[in-house]
């Protein structure tokens, strides 16, 4: 649909039977519904963002009509010009590292009783309270994609724990035509850590997901 210039909005029908009242508010409580309506909400997402700069809106973001999405849009030009002219040529990484997940993966592998124990007891160790060289590990890494990136936002895991290792991630706005050399640094960093038993864990390329809330 045209806004406005070359502003367009990509819109689906939503039949007023299976995205109003009652039915919605099924859906809100069925974490299959749910999946399924984001996994096709990604889906119409990532295939404009192909040939294109797209500004992903929220899931469930619905319109009485198509003037009413039109109004919306277009008192909201100006910003939206801001963000196309900023996010031209991105892309979104999502990255995280595992501290010590390496080494956690290997341990049902080890042969001897004795050394499966004292591997499980270290691990369960580090879980509870990461190193300070394993937090500089994981922090090391980031900052170093972080210097390939034009943005970049940390994500939010949940502490260490027992049983629980320690995460460290970040979301990276990358420009498109670096990624070769992304993907070179990211395999340098992946053996890297995995040599001090970290697993850097990468998902990617991906519309601006992070980088248009607000």
């Amino acid at each position: 649909m045209p806004i406005e210039g070359d502003l367009w909005a990509v819109v689906a029908d939503a039949p007023l039977d299976r995205f109003a009242g009652e039915q919605l508010q099924e859906d809100l409580q069925d974490v299959e519904a749910i999946s399924r309506h984001a996994v096709a909400h990604a889906a119409v997402i990532e295939f404009f963002f192909r040939g294109a700069p797209v500004i992903p809106l929220k899931l469930f973001t619905l319109f009485s009509s198509d003037e009413r999405l039109r109004e919306h849009l277009q008192s909201r030009r100006t910003r939206f010009r801001r963000l196309f002219g900023e996010l031209r040529g991105l892309e979104e990484w999502g990255v995280r590292v595992v501290v010590g997940q390496v080494e956690h993966d290997a341990a049902p592998s080890l042969k001897s009783g004795r050394a499966y124990l004292q591997v499980k007891k270290r691990l369960n160790d580090q879980n509870a309270a990461p190193s300070s060289s394993a937090m500089k590990d994981a922090n090391s890494a980031l900052k170093r994609l972080g210097r390939m990136a034009s943005k970049l936002r940390k994500d939010a895991f949940p502490p260490a724990a027992r049983g629980r290792p320690f995460v460290s991630g970040a979301s990276f706005l990358v420009k498109a035509a670096r990624r070769n050399q992304w993907k070179t640094e990211v395999a340098t960093l992946t053996a890297a850590l995995a040599n001090r038993g970290h697993r850097l864990e990468v998902t990617g390329p991906w519309p601006p997901y992070h980088f248009v809330s607000g």
